[in-house]
This record gives structure tokens, C-alpha cells and sequence, in this order.
């Protein structure tokens, strides 16, 4: 959608128009979906997800700044937002267990069962350690590692400039780090 198509259908939704806020959905649904489903790493709750942000994004218009960029805006809510869900997810109570294989994992050749396990095993430590991270040091090695966002994009989804993306990453790997020495996975 124009830049021009995003300021209109925004005043539309301004004024309460449902029409307005369901093209500003179908334009960015897309890479909205795109980002929940790879901080959350499920499709369906990424739906979920992108719903839930646009019914935020609903309230929120008249705090909008319509001096910057409309993308980045509706990004960065959808960042923070399913930040707090990977955070309430860390303190739920798991129903099943995590050492249950993945059903992508079923048929997945290796180069031999104990290989399989053992990289199994660091995959399960290295998202346990990175679960474990406070969301400010999570939320930019998700973006770059999983989202594959550059350091603009993910200045951007942050609300901060690409020189403090890469502080930003640099002290988020050291924690990381940290934790994972700490469970003496390193």
C-alpha cells in the first residue's frame, strides 16, 4: 500500500471507519504475521497475535505520530506484544513436555541417532537459556537470528538507531552467554 493509501485509510480509521482499519490490516498483515510467527514460533498463534495487535492498534491511533512511519509503528507494538506473551508463556506452566519431539523433527535424517540427540539436546538448552533472558536482551537476538532482520529493521521494530541495535545484540549474546555457562552448556 502507498505511503499515501496508509495515511488515508489511517484518517479512516481515525474517525472510526472499520473500513479504514481493515485495509491498514490487509496491507500489513502479511509482514505482521511474518514477525509473530517467528518470535512465537507457532502460525496459529501468530494469527492470534496479529489480531490481537490490530485491535490495540485500534486503540492506539490517536497516540500514533503520523510523522513517522506507519510500518515500524505497527511493528514495534506487535514486538512488544508478543514479547509479553513469550514472557507469560515462560511462567505458564508447560502442558506437555518439552522433550517431546517435534513433529518437523520426525523424519529429519541425521548423521546418526546420538548426533541427533545431542544437537536435540543443545537446541532444547540454547531456547531454554534464551527463554530465560530478560525480553530486552531476547527480543533483538530473536529479531536478527530468527526474524533475520537487519539492524535497521530491528531499529525500527525497537524504536532505537542501528548503532544501539548492535550494542543492543552485543550485550544480549553476552547474557546469553552467561546463562548458558551458568547451566554449564557452553
Amino acid at each position: 500500500m502507498a505511503e499515501a493509501g496508509v495515511e488515508e485509510a489511517l484518517e479512516r480509521a481515525r474517525s472510526g471507519d472499520p473500513a479504514g482499519l481493515g485495509e491498514l490490516f490487509r496491507a500489513f498483515e502479511p509482514d505482521l504475521a511474518k514477525l509473530c510467527a517467528r518470535l512465537l514460533g507457532s502460525k496459529e498463534e501468530a494469527r492470534d497475535a496479529a489480531h490481537e495487535v490490530f485491535l490495540r492498534v485500534r486503540q492506539s491511533l490517536d497516540a500514533y505520530d503520523a510523522r513517522r512511519p506507519f510500518r515500524p509503528w505497527l511493528l514495534a507494538i506487535a514486538a512488544r506484544h508478543c514479547i509479553d506473551r513469550l514472557r507469560r508463556r515462560a511462567l505458564e506452566k508447560r502442558l506437555f513436555d518439552d522433550a517431546a519431539p517435534d513433529a518437523d523433527d520426525q523424519g529429519a535424517p541425521g548423521p546418526s541417532p546420538l548426533q541427533g540427540l545431542l544437537r536435540e539436546e543443545s537446541r532444547r538448552e540454547l531456547r531454554a537459556a534464551l527463554d530465560g533472558l530478560d525480553p530486552r536482551h531476547r527480543a533483538p537476538l530473536v529479531l536478527r537470528y530468527y526474524a533475520d532482520f537487519d539492524y535497521a529493521e530491528i531499529g525500527d521494530v525497537l524504536g532505537v538507531g542501528a548503532n544501539q541495535v548492535a550494542t543492543l545484540l552485543f550485550r544480549a549474546k553476552r547474557r546469553l552467554r552467561e546463562r548458558m555457562a551458568q547451566r554449564g552448556t557452553t
